[in-house]
Protein backbone atom coordinates (compact mmCIF):
# COMPACT_ATOMS: atom_id res chain seq x y z
CA UNK A 1 0.00 0.00 0.00
CA UNK A 2 0.97 3.68 -1.02
CA UNK A 3 2.48 5.90 1.84
CA UNK A 4 -0.19 8.43 0.86
CA UNK A 5 -3.07 5.77 0.69
CA UNK A 6 -1.72 4.46 4.30
CA UNK A 7 -2.11 8.05 5.75
CA UNK A 8 -5.78 8.32 3.96
CA UNK A 9 -7.02 5.31 5.73
CA UNK A 10 -5.54 6.57 9.08
CA UNK A 11 -7.15 9.85 8.88
CA UNK A 12 -10.49 7.79 7.61
CA UNK A 13 -10.25 5.81 11.16
CA UNK A 14 -9.39 8.67 13.47
CA UNK A 15 -12.19 10.68 12.26
CA UNK A 16 -14.86 7.16 12.30
CA UNK A 17 -13.19 6.75 15.94
CA UNK A 18 -14.03 10.57 16.74
CA UNK A 19 -17.21 9.84 15.70
CA UNK A 20 -18.55 7.05 17.36
CA UNK A 21 -16.59 8.41 20.52
CA UNK A 22 -18.83 11.41 20.36
CA UNK A 23 -22.35 9.88 19.13
CA UNK A 24 -21.59 6.78 21.77
CA UNK A 25 -21.07 9.49 24.72
CA UNK A 26 -24.27 11.21 23.69
CA UNK A 27 -25.84 7.82 23.62
CA UNK A 28 -25.30 7.53 27.72
CA UNK A 29 -27.57 10.59 28.04
CA UNK A 30 -30.27 10.24 26.34
CA UNK A 31 -34.13 8.14 26.90
CA UNK A 32 -33.51 5.23 24.30
CA UNK A 33 -37.55 4.73 24.74
CA UNK A 34 -38.24 8.03 23.71
CA UNK A 35 -35.82 7.86 20.89
CA UNK A 36 -37.62 4.66 19.73
CA UNK A 37 -41.09 6.21 19.95
CA UNK A 38 -39.44 9.06 17.87
CA UNK A 39 -38.47 6.79 15.23
CA UNK A 40 -41.50 4.71 15.19
CA UNK A 41 -43.74 8.31 14.21
CA UNK A 42 -41.54 8.96 11.43
CA UNK A 43 -42.87 8.07 8.22
CA UNK A 44 -41.88 6.69 5.10
CA UNK A 45 -42.95 9.81 3.35
CA UNK A 46 -41.09 12.13 5.46
CA UNK A 47 -37.54 10.42 4.87
CA UNK A 48 -38.31 10.52 1.34
CA UNK A 49 -38.98 14.53 1.38
CA UNK A 50 -35.82 14.62 3.91
CA UNK A 51 -33.50 13.09 1.08
CA UNK A 52 -35.07 14.70 -1.95
CA UNK A 53 -34.40 18.44 0.16
CA UNK A 54 -30.73 17.13 1.02
CA UNK A 55 -30.38 16.04 -2.74
CA UNK A 56 -32.07 19.66 -3.85
CA UNK A 57 -29.22 21.37 -1.70
CA UNK A 58 -26.61 19.41 -3.47
CA UNK A 59 -28.21 20.57 -6.73
CA UNK A 60 -28.39 24.46 -6.00
CA UNK A 61 -24.83 24.20 -4.74
CA UNK A 62 -23.63 22.91 -8.20
CA UNK A 63 -25.54 26.01 -9.45
CA UNK A 64 -24.05 28.23 -7.35
CA UNK A 65 -20.34 26.84 -7.94
CA UNK A 66 -20.92 27.09 -12.04
CA UNK A 67 -22.18 30.44 -11.82
CA UNK A 68 -19.11 31.69 -9.66
CA UNK A 69 -17.03 30.34 -12.22
CA UNK A 70 -18.56 31.39 -15.10
CA UNK A 71 -18.65 35.36 -14.01
CA UNK A 72 -15.09 34.98 -12.67
CA UNK A 73 -13.18 33.52 -15.46
CA UNK A 74 -12.78 30.90 -17.76
CA UNK A 75 -14.47 27.25 -16.30
CA UNK A 76 -15.80 23.76 -17.16
CA UNK A 77 -18.98 23.78 -19.32
CA UNK A 78 -22.82 23.42 -17.22
CA UNK A 79 -22.73 19.51 -17.92
CA UNK A 80 -19.34 18.94 -16.61
CA UNK A 81 -19.51 21.73 -13.70
CA UNK A 82 -22.79 19.67 -12.28
CA UNK A 83 -20.80 16.40 -12.76
CA UNK A 84 -18.06 17.27 -11.13
CA UNK A 85 -20.13 18.64 -8.15
CA UNK A 86 -21.96 15.81 -7.44
CA UNK A 87 -18.52 13.32 -7.50
CA UNK A 88 -17.73 16.01 -4.84
CA UNK A 89 -20.26 15.56 -2.72
CA UNK A 90 -20.14 12.31 -3.15
CA UNK A 91 -16.13 12.08 -2.06
CA UNK A 92 -16.97 14.46 0.92
CA UNK A 93 -19.81 11.97 2.37
CA UNK A 94 -18.86 8.22 1.45
CA UNK A 95 -15.51 7.70 0.63
CA UNK A 96 -12.85 6.99 3.22
CA UNK A 97 -10.52 9.99 2.19
CA UNK A 98 -9.04 12.80 3.86
CA UNK A 99 -8.91 14.72 0.71
CA UNK A 100 -12.42 16.65 0.63
CA UNK A 101 -15.07 17.47 -1.90
CA UNK A 102 -13.31 20.87 -2.64
CA UNK A 103 -9.67 18.74 -3.65
CA UNK A 104 -12.39 16.56 -5.66
CA UNK A 105 -13.53 19.22 -7.31
CA UNK A 106 -9.93 21.06 -8.03
CA UNK A 107 -8.79 17.70 -9.00
CA UNK A 108 -11.32 16.86 -11.69
CA UNK A 109 -11.63 20.54 -13.04
CA UNK A 110 -8.08 20.40 -13.36
CA UNK A 111 -8.78 16.74 -15.33
CA UNK A 112 -11.10 19.08 -17.42
CA UNK A 113 -8.86 21.55 -18.89
CA UNK A 114 -9.02 24.38 -16.10
CA UNK A 115 -5.41 25.47 -14.89
CA UNK A 116 -4.81 24.70 -11.26
CA UNK A 117 -4.56 27.70 -9.98
CA UNK A 118 -7.91 29.21 -11.40
CA UNK A 119 -10.02 25.90 -10.04
CA UNK A 120 -8.72 26.24 -6.41
CA UNK A 121 -9.98 30.04 -6.64
CA UNK A 122 -13.33 29.20 -7.98
CA UNK A 123 -13.75 26.48 -5.40
CA UNK A 124 -12.54 29.84 -2.73
CA UNK A 125 -15.04 32.20 -4.49
CA UNK A 126 -17.80 29.51 -3.90
CA UNK A 127 -16.84 28.41 -0.77
CA UNK A 128 -17.07 32.45 0.65
CA UNK A 129 -19.65 32.94 -1.21
CA UNK A 130 -21.64 30.33 1.13
CA UNK A 131 -20.28 31.35 3.73
CA UNK A 132 -21.23 35.15 3.54
CA UNK A 133 -24.55 33.87 3.00
CA UNK A 134 -24.32 32.16 6.11
CA UNK A 135 -23.33 35.21 8.23
CA UNK A 136 -26.09 37.20 6.95
CA UNK A 137 -28.04 34.66 7.83
CA UNK A 138 -26.47 34.47 11.12
CA UNK A 139 -26.82 38.03 11.70
CA UNK A 140 -30.58 38.16 11.21
CA UNK A 141 -31.49 35.31 12.94
CA UNK A 142 -29.45 36.56 15.63
CA UNK A 143 -32.35 38.35 16.72
CA UNK A 144 -34.76 35.15 16.63
CA UNK A 145 -32.95 32.87 18.91
CA UNK A 146 -32.18 35.64 21.40
CA UNK A 147 -35.12 34.88 23.40
CA UNK A 148 -33.93 31.17 24.06
CA UNK A 149 -30.74 32.43 25.18
CA UNK A 150 -29.25 33.28 28.78
CA UNK A 151 -27.65 36.23 29.83
CA UNK A 152 -24.19 35.19 30.15
CA UNK A 153 -24.71 33.39 26.19
CA UNK A 154 -22.49 35.84 24.00
CA UNK A 155 -24.55 36.95 21.60
CA UNK A 156 -22.96 40.46 20.51
CA UNK A 157 -19.57 37.99 19.68
CA UNK A 158 -22.04 36.63 16.87
CA UNK A 159 -22.76 39.99 15.78
CA UNK A 160 -19.70 41.45 15.07
CA UNK A 161 -18.28 38.57 14.17
CA UNK A 162 -20.96 38.06 10.78
CA UNK A 163 -20.37 42.17 10.25
CA UNK A 164 -16.96 41.55 10.26
CA UNK A 165 -16.82 38.84 7.77
CA UNK A 166 -19.56 40.59 5.35
CA UNK A 167 -17.46 43.71 5.59
CA UNK A 168 -14.66 42.20 4.28
CA UNK A 169 -15.60 39.99 1.92
CA UNK A 170 -17.37 43.58 0.72
CA UNK A 171 -14.29 44.82 0.45
CA UNK A 172 -12.40 42.16 -1.28
CA UNK A 173 -15.08 41.97 -4.08
CA UNK A 174 -15.48 45.72 -4.71
CA UNK A 175 -11.91 47.17 -3.98
CA UNK A 176 -9.49 43.64 -5.15
CA UNK A 177 -8.16 45.36 -7.91
CA UNK A 178 -6.87 48.15 -5.80
CA UNK A 179 -5.46 45.63 -3.19
CA UNK A 180 -4.10 43.79 -5.85
CA UNK A 181 -2.17 47.17 -7.51
CA UNK A 182 -0.79 47.46 -3.78
CA UNK A 183 1.18 44.51 -3.30
CA UNK A 184 4.78 43.96 -4.61
CA UNK A 185 5.96 42.56 -7.71
CA UNK A 186 7.08 39.00 -6.80
CA UNK A 187 5.97 35.95 -7.97
CA UNK A 188 4.84 34.40 -4.39
CA UNK A 189 2.32 37.16 -4.65
CA UNK A 190 1.10 36.44 -8.26
CA UNK A 191 -1.95 33.56 -7.09
CA UNK A 192 -3.41 36.55 -4.57
CA UNK A 193 -3.83 39.50 -7.08
CA UNK A 194 -5.03 36.57 -9.29
CA UNK A 195 -7.29 36.05 -6.45
CA UNK A 196 -8.37 39.87 -5.70
CA UNK A 197 -8.52 40.50 -9.84
CA UNK A 198 -10.86 37.54 -10.15
CA UNK A 199 -12.84 38.78 -6.80
CA UNK A 200 -13.53 41.93 -8.19
CA UNK A 201 -15.46 40.43 -11.24
CA UNK A 202 -17.63 39.47 -8.36
CA UNK A 203 -18.62 43.40 -7.80
CA UNK A 204 -19.15 44.18 -11.62
CA UNK A 205 -21.51 41.55 -12.53
CA UNK A 206 -23.81 42.20 -9.77
CA UNK A 207 -27.12 40.53 -10.86
CA UNK A 208 -25.37 37.22 -10.73
CA UNK A 209 -23.26 37.85 -7.99
CA UNK A 210 -26.90 38.00 -6.27
CA UNK A 211 -28.27 35.41 -7.96
CA UNK A 212 -25.45 33.46 -5.88
CA UNK A 213 -26.41 34.58 -3.06
CA UNK A 214 -30.22 33.78 -2.96
CA UNK A 215 -29.05 30.52 -4.05
CA UNK A 216 -27.07 30.25 -1.02
CA UNK A 217 -29.47 31.30 1.16
CA UNK A 218 -31.70 29.15 -0.36
CA UNK A 219 -29.21 26.29 0.40
CA UNK A 220 -29.77 27.19 3.93
CA UNK A 221 -33.34 28.14 4.04
CA UNK A 222 -33.75 24.02 2.60
CA UNK A 223 -31.66 22.62 5.22
CA UNK A 224 -33.85 24.41 8.08
CA UNK A 225 -36.91 23.13 6.28
CA UNK A 226 -35.57 19.45 6.23
CA UNK A 227 -34.52 19.78 10.02
CA UNK A 228 -38.03 21.13 10.72
CA UNK A 229 -40.17 18.63 8.97
CA UNK A 230 -37.89 16.15 10.62
CA UNK A 231 -38.31 17.62 14.17
CA UNK A 232 -42.06 17.52 14.01
CA UNK A 233 -42.02 14.50 12.66
CA UNK A 234 -40.63 12.97 16.16
CA UNK A 235 -43.18 14.56 17.69
CA UNK A 236 -40.68 17.37 19.39
CA UNK A 237 -42.33 20.87 18.91
CA UNK A 238 -40.24 24.04 17.01
CA UNK A 239 -40.88 27.02 15.02
CA UNK A 240 -39.19 27.04 11.46
CA UNK A 241 -37.90 30.31 12.73
CA UNK A 242 -36.10 28.55 15.36
CA UNK A 243 -34.95 26.02 13.53
CA UNK A 244 -33.53 28.38 10.86
CA UNK A 245 -32.14 30.57 13.67
CA UNK A 246 -29.75 27.82 15.02
CA UNK A 247 -28.91 26.32 11.77
CA UNK A 248 -25.97 28.61 10.80
CA UNK A 249 -24.05 27.56 14.10
CA UNK A 250 -24.84 24.03 13.47
CA UNK A 251 -23.22 24.56 9.87
CA UNK A 252 -20.66 26.44 10.87
CA UNK A 253 -19.58 23.86 13.57
CA UNK A 254 -19.46 21.33 11.20
CA UNK A 255 -17.09 23.03 9.12
CA UNK A 256 -14.55 21.61 11.62
CA UNK A 257 -12.79 18.49 10.17
CA UNK A 258 -12.19 16.17 12.93
CA UNK A 259 -15.01 13.65 12.52
CA UNK A 260 -16.00 11.55 9.46
CA UNK A 261 -18.55 13.46 7.08
CA UNK A 262 -19.74 15.66 10.07
CA UNK A 263 -20.79 12.61 11.88
CA UNK A 264 -20.69 13.10 15.64
CA UNK A 265 -19.57 16.84 15.49
CA UNK A 266 -23.30 17.50 13.78
CA UNK A 267 -24.75 15.51 16.47
CA UNK A 268 -23.25 16.95 19.69
CA UNK A 269 -23.93 20.51 17.84
CA UNK A 270 -27.74 19.72 17.11
CA UNK A 271 -28.61 18.47 20.91
CA UNK A 272 -26.59 21.58 22.04
CA UNK A 273 -28.69 23.99 20.11
CA UNK A 274 -31.66 21.90 20.17
CA UNK A 275 -31.41 22.19 24.04
CA UNK A 276 -31.52 25.75 24.11
CA UNK A 277 -35.08 25.37 22.45
CA UNK A 278 -35.84 23.44 24.76
CA UNK A 279 -35.88 19.91 22.33
CA UNK A 280 -35.64 17.07 24.81
CA UNK A 281 -32.00 15.44 23.65
CA UNK A 282 -33.19 12.04 23.10
CA UNK A 283 -35.39 13.31 19.91
CA UNK A 284 -32.62 16.05 18.90
CA UNK A 285 -30.48 13.00 18.63
CA UNK A 286 -32.61 10.96 16.38
CA UNK A 287 -33.91 14.10 14.54
CA UNK A 288 -29.63 14.96 13.63
CA UNK A 289 -29.15 11.46 13.02
CA UNK A 290 -32.05 10.90 10.57
CA UNK A 291 -30.80 14.17 8.84
CA UNK A 292 -26.96 12.79 8.43
CA UNK A 293 -28.63 9.54 7.31
CA UNK A 294 -30.77 11.27 4.29
CA UNK A 295 -27.60 13.41 3.58
CA UNK A 296 -25.74 10.16 3.29
CA UNK A 297 -28.09 8.81 1.00
CA UNK A 298 -28.52 12.34 -1.21
CA UNK A 299 -24.79 12.17 -1.65
CA UNK A 300 -24.76 8.19 -2.65
CA UNK A 301 -27.24 9.28 -5.56
CA UNK A 302 -25.06 12.18 -6.59
CA UNK A 303 -22.71 9.33 -6.62
CA UNK A 304 -24.39 7.59 -8.94
CA UNK A 305 -25.29 10.09 -10.94
CA UNK A 306 -21.52 10.76 -11.40
CA UNK A 307 -20.92 6.99 -11.88
CA UNK A 308 -23.02 7.03 -15.43
CA UNK A 309 -21.34 10.01 -16.63
CA UNK A 310 -18.24 10.11 -15.68
CA UNK A 311 -15.26 9.77 -18.77
CA UNK A 312 -13.66 6.68 -17.65
CA UNK A 313 -10.19 7.95 -15.74
CA UNK A 314 -12.24 9.66 -13.37
CA UNK A 315 -12.85 7.47 -11.29
CA UNK A 316 -9.29 6.62 -10.58
CA UNK A 317 -8.27 10.12 -10.93
CA UNK A 318 -10.32 10.83 -7.31
CA UNK A 319 -8.99 7.43 -5.82
CA UNK A 320 -5.43 9.06 -6.44
CA UNK A 321 -5.96 12.07 -4.94
CA UNK A 322 -3.95 13.15 -2.33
Amino acid sequence: MEPSSTQNWKTFLCKLAISIAIISAILFTIDSSKMARGFASITPWILILAVALCFLQMVMAGLRWFLIGKMTGPFVCFRVAFRINFAAMFSNQLLPTSIGGDIVRIGLSRHNGLLVGRAIRTVVFDRTTGLVSLMMLLLVTSLVIEDFLSEDWPSWLIKVGSILFIFSAVATIFFGVKLAARLPEAIYFDWIKKFLREASLLGREGLTTFYAIVISLSIHGTGAFCLWCLTLAVGAEASYLSILGVLPIISLVQLVPISLAGWGVREGTVVAMFSILGIDSSLALLVSLVWGGSIAVSALLSGVIWLLGKSKDEVLLVSNLD
